[in-house]
This record gives C-alpha cells, sequence and structure tokens, in this order.
C-alpha cells in the first residue's frame, strides 16, 4: 500500500516558491528585456544659419537619421570641398541637390531639393507613412495645405518629401504637420496666404 509523501516543511515551501519566482523573472527578463534591434543611424548636415549661394559652407550641425533616410542627405565628409549651388535657409537638411563642387556653377539637380518633416504617428493611419504616399504639409493639423506632395522616403519618426527650391527656401526652418492627402485633395491656402499649393507631378 502506497503511502502519502511527506508534506514540505515550512521552510522548504519558502525556498522552493523563491526558485520558483526567480525562475519566473529570469525568463521574463529574457523574454522582454532584450533590446530590440533598431536601424542604424547616421549623422547628416543641416544649416545652422543661412547659407548664400556659390560662397562657403556656413555653420552646421548633424542630425540624426536612420541609415536608409540618410542617404538622400549629406555627411560632414561628403560636405567637404563642396558648396551651396543655390541660397540654403537655415535649418535645412542639406540634400546633393543642393550642392555643386568645387568651382562648378550648378547643382546635381537644381530643379528640386529634398526637406525632412518629423511627423506625428496620430495623423497618419496605420502602418504609418510610406514612400509613394502623396501628403499634405501645413502650418497646423487640419490646416490648409502649403503644399500637396510625394513622400520620397519615410523613416523612424519622419518623411522626406521633394519641392522645387523656390518652394523650400519659402518653407525655410519652421514646424511643419505632415499628413496622408485624401483621394479628393486637400484646400490649399488662400492667394493672400503666406503659402501656395504645389501639385508635384499633377
Amino acid at each position: 500500500m502506497a503511502t502519502n509523501a511527506a508534506p514540505l516543511s515550512g521552510q522548504a515551501r519558502r525556498l522552493a516558491a523563491a526558485a520558483l519566482i526567480v525562475v519566473v523573472v529570469a525568463v521574463s527578463v529574457w523574454l522582454f528585456g532584450r533590446p530590440e534591434r533598431s536601424e542604424p543611424a547616421v549623422q547628416v548636415v543641416a544649416t545652422a544659419e543661412d547659407w548664400a549661394a556659390r560662397r562657403e559652407p556656413g555653420q552646421f550641425v548633424t542630425v540624426e537619421m536612420p541609415e536608409k533616410t540618410a542617404a538622400l542627405f549629406v555627411t560632414p565628409a561628403e560636405l567637404a570641398g563642396r558648396v551651396p549651388a543655390v541660397a540654403v535657409p537655415a535649418g535645412t537638411v542639406l540634400s546633393e541637390s543642393l550642392l555643386a563642387g568645387p568651382g562648378t556653377g550648378s547643382a546635381a539637380d537644381p530643379s528640386a531639393a529634398l526637406l525632412a518633416v518629423a511627423v506625428d504617428p496620430s495623423l497618419w493611419p496605420d502602418p504609418g507613412p510610406a514612400t509613394g504616399a502623396v501628403a499634405v504639409l501645413a502650418a497646423e493639423p487640419g490646416g490648409c495645405a502649403a503644399a500637396v506632395m510625394p513622400i520620397v522616403a519615410a523613416g523612424d519618426g519622419s518623411v522626406v518629401v521633394e519641392a522645387g527650391p523656390e518652394l523650400a527656401a519659402r518653407l525655410g526652418p519652421a514646424v511643419w504637420w505632415i499628413w496622408e492627402a485624401p483621394a479628393a485633395g486637400w484646400p490649399g491656402c488662400p492667394d493672400g496666404a503666406a503659402y501656395t499649393v504645389v501639385h508635384l507631378g499633377g
């Protein structure tokens, strides 16, 4: 006839419970405490003051961008020996299209400039902004459109859009809001407003 195992003493029960807690904590740390893999970041150049065309670059700072997005912009090493082909306002994240080589008179593509704009995730439907989507750029959420333009690249917390140099100069370093343009379009700012709507490719 089998006999029941002797009950654990109070101390043994406490030790067993403590061991179980340690195991649970260790597993939780392993499962949830592992750092997420993030895309490598690259430092790119942003102007800290207005730069004059065809003159030596002025003061600048560097800003961090995901590697994929940063490929569209200029690193400090890539700036060496080059000059702005057009006037560049303070606060601009510098793209290749705004630069000329030493002694040259024009940029590779003076008809376009790339602008990096911070994104408020609450203004975008899941899964967020994507390359190729058409976006509204405005001075305030829900406001009239200063521009409607396609997204050239979408990164973590920011997007890159393309605009003509004239529009890029007018936009300058101000804070802008950006969201996906509805299929029916978005109302532009009135004629008397400081900014006009630019529909690229349409």
